[in-house]
């Protein structure tokens, strides 16, 4: 990964980003360009956060290893202690520039939360919590969402704490934590339930956890305006949904959305779909900022969908540097490719169900970004 000032970029890069279609057929993939985050002089420094100013909460360790909160904006970093703590966290913030966090006093089990707003602090302390409020995020209506004694979920709003929790199975010990929500009021977070975390997403009375019961370990980690769910499966093994609420399905239909593989375990994400996380080496973890090289749209075929042929194949491709070529593969062979950002083109594929379709866009410098899709060819 780059240096920080790789990052710098995101300013002209925000233009370029992608408009939501109302159309069920449209996805989108987009290639990142990441750099490293580092606080100065810090042993680990761990991104929280991104809002649409494009500024980054998140914690540091100095070299006494103590943990300290940050703010990084335009290329500068700003300290973050709460008054008489012995460490200082910086979980979440709103486009207004509100940060919310958690903050340990000394003794054991002695977590409480917080809210800075215009540079003074507020304690937050959720009257049912016995040790621990974690607030981890907040959006520009005030509204704040987070855990308390790491088991339930809640929502701050108006001033008053309500308890959340996630469906578990009948007998099992609370275990929700609500992540992020973002300006439509959207929550993402994760349960422990069947043994594996579930991550999901709210949508006013709606809740649609991102993959199957039994299936991986998922984290939500944050939800961005566009509905595009980040978060992880392990620690090496970040994500993002594109839109992740699909209208017009059914509730029980079994769909899931589809995920795009990023670099790394994502915190965190902007309208402009710049993502910050965490990725591990060998010999330390280190914080991230990942920001929009190009993006390839796809409108035709549907995932999972049959098809006679001659089949319509479209998608196109935008980014920072010239698209090279699109290229069909089916069944991991290379159907066809044509020069350029444009493919539109009616093609005779070979017949067969459930073959893997992918439709992948290669820039000029090499950089790929692809879908991935299950069609039936009859």
């Amino acid at each position: 990964m780059n240096a920080i000032r790789g990052f710098l970029v995101l300013g002209l890069l925000v233009g370029l980003l992608y408009t939501t279609t109302a159309s069920a057929q449209v996805r989108t993939a987009i290639a990142y360009k990441y750099a490293n985050i580092v606080y100065p002089g810090a042993l680990l420094t761990l991104p929280n956060a991104i809002n649409n100013a494009n500024t980054i909460v998140g914690s540091y360790f100095d070299a006494a290893s103590n943990e300290h909160g940050f703010v990084f904006h335009a290329g500068k970093f700003s300290r973050i202690d709460f008054p008489g703590a012995t460490a200082t966290e910086a979980m979440g913030l709103n486009d207004l520039g509100d940060i919310v966090g958690v903050y340990q006093l000394p003794g054991p089990l002695n977590f409480h939360g917080f809210v800075r707003h215009n540079g003074a602090f507020t304690t937050l302390d959720d009257p049912a919590a016995t040790f621990a409020t974690r607030p981890l995020g907040i959006n520009t209506q005030g509204t704040i969402v987070g855990s308390y004694d790491d088991a339930h979920g809640f929502i701050y709003e108006h001033g008053t704490y309500r308890t959340y929790d996630a469906p578990q199975m009948p007998g099992e010990t609370s275990n929700t934590q609500l992540n992020s929500i973002n300006n439509l009021g959207w929550i993402a977070g994760q349960v422990f339930t069947t043994g594996i975390w579930r991550g999901f997403w709210v949508k006013g009375d709606d809740l649609d956890f991102l993959e199957a019961a039994g299936a991986n370990d998922s984290e939500a980690l944050a939800v961005n305006g566009h509905g595009d769910v980040v978060g992880c499966h392990d620690t090496n093994s970040g994500f993002i949904s594109l839109g992740a609420e699909r209208s017009g399905e059914a509730e029980n239909a079994d769909v899931f959305p589809p995920q795009q593989q990023l670099a790394s375990c994502a915190t965190g994400i902007n309208y402009a779909r710049a993502v910050v996380g965490i990725y591990f080496t060998a010999k330390r973890p280190y914080g991230f900022v990942g920001v929009p090289a190009f993006s390839l749209a796809v409108n035709g075929p549907a995932d999972h969908s049959s098809q006679r042929n001659p089949v319509r194949i479209a998608a196109t491709a935008s980014g920072n540097n010239r698209i090279s070529q699109i290229q069909v593969w089916l069944s991991y062979k290379q159907i066809l490719h044509v020069n350029g950002a444009t493919l539109n083109k009616s093609v005779n594929l070979p017949l067969g169900s459930n073959q893997r379709l992918v439709i992948q866009a290669v820039d000029s410098h090499g950089v790929t970004a692809k879908l991935v899709e299950n069609v039936t060819i009859y």
